[in-house]
């Protein structure tokens, strides 16, 4: 009899694979995805309609070590987990319940860059290649024997918003190929080698943007923080504002924060640090929806954005550099 899997996923980021598994003839015996108490978390996906759309049993649950998860992988016989976007660590009570165990997949090349925010961490350090890996679960964050690695090259000027899209692809390729070799307990086993690094959490607080930086470093935090995380954002007059997107720009600018004129029309920029300055291309004015920058008539040249606080910049330098930040006790998987 063939062995069965269950797929974990909150996020979008493991929507791909799933359809693909399903149009493959080799879908899951059972999904478990987010509760909607967690739709506040980045990429966050209610898996009900494709679950449905497949005939697949679905579990919403918060935590995959919770009593209802382990109840549903007992009734439909699981015997293998795929995690494939998830912001927990599968706790050991679950694992040793599995026959095959499980996998996860994390977009980083372990053992560098385990720990949280792998896709934002990935462009703010300025990675010019990276690797999707596909790695067995054992109990420690990260740690566990790899399946495979699919490296690939970062194109320059490469957002969060396609990089998060080009991981998906990748888990998906990963999964087609190994998915029948996992459930014959065939797949390849090699231990992690190299020195590991963890890379911290990082809260939404962290995205707020020193003007006073060179504009490279600015624009690389809105590239990191793009959709479908939080933003990169600044305050204007006690209003945060969120810079969605933008380019650099090579009209002269004023003073660091101040705003200049940038193009024909009402097209503005906001100089930086060293005197380059960032050109939005939309906009969000505290939780309000995206906006054409030109279309605000708040943001005159000659204004000034806040100058945040010198405790607010030396918070968000320390967080900026991997290993300084609190790491969080999970494996963000996403």
């Amino acid at each position: 009899m063939r062995r069965r899997y269950c797929y974990v996923s909150g996020l979008r980021l493991g929507v791909p694979a799933l359809e693909e598994l399903c149009a493959q003839g080799k879908p899951p015996s059972l999904v478990v995805s987010y509760p909607a108490e967690l739709a506040h978390r980045c990429g966050y996906t209610d898996h009900e309609d494709l679950a449905r759309a497949h005939g697949l049993p679905h579990v919403r649950a918060a935590d995959v070590g919770a009593e209802e998860v382990q109840e549903a992988l007992a009734e439909h016989g699981i015997d293998l987990m795929v995690v494939a976007g998830w912001s927990q660590q599968v706790p050991e009570h679950a694992l040793e319940a599995l026959p095959l165990g499980a996998v996860g997949l994390h977009p980083t090349p372990l053992p560098v860059g385990r720990g949280c925010a792998p896709i934002p961490w990935t462009i703010l350090r300025g990675m010019r290649s990276s690797a999707v890996t596909l790695f067995h679960l054992d109990g420690e964050p990260g740690s566990g024997d790899i399946v495979d690695q699919r490296w690939f090259d970062l194109v320059p000027g490469i957002t969060a918003t396609g990089l998060y899209e080009r991981v998906g692809h990748i888990q998906t390729e990963l999964l087609v190929q190994y998915i029948d070799d996992l459930l014959e307990g065939s797949a390849p086993r090699r231990p992690q080698s190299g020195h590991p690094s963890v890379w911290p959490r990082r809260r939404p607080s962290d995205g707020r943007l020193d003007l006073s930086a060179a504009g490279r470093d600015v624009d690389r935090m809105v590239r990191a923080l793009a959709d479908p995380y939080p933003g990169a954002f600044a305050m204007f007059g006690g209003v945060r504002v969120t810079l969605c997107d933008g380019v650099l720009s090579d009209v002269p600018g004023g003073a660091p924060g101040e705003i200049v004129s940038a193009g024909p029309g009402r097209t503005w920029g906001i100089t930086c640090g060293d005197a380059t300055v960032f050109v939005p291309g939309s906009v969000c004015v505290d939780e309000g929806v995206r906006a054409e920058p030109t279309s605000l008539a708040m943001f005159r040249p000659g204004a000034f954005f806040d100058q945040p606080s010198p405790h607010t910049v030396e918070g968000g330098h320390r967080a900026f550099v991997p290993g300084q930040a609190p790491v969080s006790d999970t494996l963000l998987q996403a």
